[in-house]
């Protein structure tokens, strides 16, 4: 491994590999990218739009079973960095643990090794290594080019030093660290799932598309949450919702929905088709006839919902799950939440995230609670929370949480 450039191998070629190889690319990293199948390897450098600057070595093996490309920037490789490892393929433990054992073998002893793991622990992911101080998390959101920041995950025995060498490395890509605990889901995660979730059931319970597409934008979010589910795709939604739901199955009904959608092979944007279908990677202005069958389906009326409703229905079991992440040290800082929602999910106000709950009130975000928390498990709002808002605005009961 040693003739590869110094700098960062990125493993794994699928969707989200190749938004974090561009992103290499936009700041003139010099990078590997492998995976097992080299066709898509070779593809995905082919698709790169590469100037004069750039060089491209030919393929040849990753140890015994990847191939891997390097590309070569004229000023992209960092001689006082060391090797960064980030892979980025299935989201399940057994996998991730069997490929970094292999890639403490191949790397060396001085290589940072990093998951873009979502949801699963780092520690569990280290567990089995030798030296589970290199190992940490770094974290890229969908989509990743218009998404700033990048979560740090530090496990158990994660170093300090691999700690600094990888908010280093994402400081040289040009976005911010979130540098965050071990905890499934970790901040943005957690905040992202029980919203996703919210709005599939939503869908299931009778309620519009547009309509939800509608609240999430006055609510300050960039897109529609179940576009969303299209961009990051339903099997990466649906394991990353499955470790949120395995890990606090009190604060979620899953929705059946996303498990009917990937055995109709509606998997997302990169398939032309999820909930809404996409032609020229632009989307359906309405929800796919398909789609509308399935959520008949699993038809569960809600009743009538106004606009207003709608948004607490959204955005209140986020507010919630912030509180929650901040009262077991999650988030060490309040204002990390407000990186996450912006940096990591596209938050869009002039306004700080916490702010917009100050403008709905703590009596109204009680009365949805109270209102709503017997049909979604999503807006049980734990004592210790239900207190502090009872007595002060929501972003100071969210600081009176630490």
């Amino acid at each position: 491994m040693t003739d590869f450039p110094k700098g960062t191998i990125l493993v794994g070629a699928g969707v989200v590999g190749q938004a974090i190889l561009r992103a290499h690319v936009a700041s003139d990293q010099s990078v590997t990218l492998a995976d097992l199948d080299g066709d898509r390897v070779d593809s995905a450098i082919q698709s790169l739009d590469l100037g004069p600057s750039w060089t491209i070595d030919p393929s040849r093996p990753v140890g015994d079973s990847m191939v891997g490309i390097s590309i070569r920037h004229v000023d992209g490789t960092n001689v006082d960095a060391p090797t960064i490892v980030i892979e980025s393929i299935a989201e399940r433990l057994d996998v991730k643990r069997s490929f970094f054992g292999e890639a403490e073998r191949l790397f060396g002893d001085d290589a940072i090794l990093c998951s873009n793991t979502s949801t699963l622990r780092i520690t569990d992911i280290a567990a089995q290594l030798r030296d589970p101080s290199r190992m940490a998390g770094m974290h890229f959101f969908m989509p990743v080019d218009r998404r700033p920041a990048v979560e740090v995950i530090r496990g158990e025995s994660t170093s300090d030093d691999t700690i600094h060498q990888c908010t280093r490395h994402v400081g040289r890509l040009g976005k911010e660290p979130l540098v965050v605990a071990d905890s499934p889901g970790f901040i943005v995660n957690r905040l992202l799932s029980p919203y996703l979730n919210q709005a599939m059931l939503l869908l299931c319970g009778g309620i519009p598309a547009d309509r939800i597409e509608a609240a999430a934008l006055a609510y300050g979010m960039p897109m529609s949450p179940l576009e969303l589910v299209d961009m990051i795709g339903a099997r990466t939604t649906f394991d990353s919702g499955r470790v949120y739901w395995q890990s606090f199955p009190q604060r979620i009904d899953p929705a059946p929905i996303l498990g009917k959608m990937i055995k109709s092979k509606r998997l997302g944007r990169s398939v032309g088709q999820g909930f809404y279908d996409y032609t020229d990677d632009q989307r359906s202005l309405g929800l796919a006839a398909e789609t509308l069958a399935l959520a008949d389906t699993y038809f569960r009326p809600i009743g009538a919902v106004s606009d207003t409703q709608l948004q607490q229905l959204l955005s209140i079991p986020m507010l919630i799950e912030a509180a929650i992440t901040v009262g077991e040290g999650t988030v060490t800082q309040t204002e990390s939440l407000d990186t996450a929602m912006r940096g990591g999910l596209g938050f869009q106000s002039d306004r700080p995230w916490l702010q917009y709950f100050d403008t709905l009130g703590s009596p109204a975000i009680r009365a949805a609670i109270d209102r709503w928390q017997s049909r979604f498990k999503a807006m049980n709002c734990p004592a210790p929370f239900a207190d502090q808002l009872a007595a002060r605005s929501p972003s100071m009961a969210i600081v009176a949480m630490k």
